[in-house]
C-alpha cells in the first residue's frame, strides 16, 4: 500500500512538474511572437530602409536631375535629386546650409536617401565638399 501511495505521489509531483514546464514554454513562445510583431511594426513605422553612397562626382545632369557617383574605381551609382533634397556643404558632423548650384563635378559627396526600383539612390540629404 505504501509503494503504491508512493509511487502515485511521485507520478502527481512529476505531472505538475511537467504542466508547469509546458506552461512556462507557451509563455516565452507567446512573448518572442510578441517581440517580434513589435519589431516589425516599428520598421513598419520607420518606413523603408535608408542608404548611404559616398564617392566623388563624375558627372551632373539637371535635366534629369541626377548626379553620377564614382564610389571606388570604376565603380559608379547614381543619385536621384529632387526639390526636396537638402544640401548641405562640410562635413556630415560639421555643416552649414549650401545649394545644389555650389555642387560640381569632381568635388566628395555623401547622400543619404533610399533606393527605388531602378537601384537609384532617391536623396533626402546630400553633404558635399571640394575633397574627400
Amino acid at each position: 500500500m505504501k509503494v503504491r501511495l508512493a509511487g502515485l505521489v511521485g507520478l502527481s509531483i512529476a505531472i505538475l512538474f511537467a504542466l508547469s514546464s509546458v506552461s512556462n514554454l507557451m509563455a516565452q513562445g507567446k512573448a518572442q511572437k510578441a517581440d517580434k510583431a513589435e519589431k516589425a511594426q516599428k520598421a513598419d513605422k520607420k518606413g523603408p530602409e535608408r542608404a548611404n553612397i559616398q564617392g566623388t562626382i563624375s558627372n551632373m545632369s539637371k535635366d534629369t536631375s541626377t548626379i553620377t557617383v564614382r564610389t571606388t574605381g570604376t565603380v559608379t551609382r547614381m543619385v536621384v535629386y529632387n526639390p526636396n533634397t537638402k544640401f548641405l556643404y562640410g562635413h556630415s558632423d560639421n555643416n552649414k546650409p549650401g545649394s545644389l548650384a555650389q555642387v560640381k563635378v569632381s568635388n566628395y559627396i555623401s547622400c543619404v536617401g533610399t533606393f527605388d526600383d531602378k537601384s537609384q539612390l532617391m536623396a533626402s540629404e546630400c553633404v558635399y565638399r571640394e575633397s574627400k
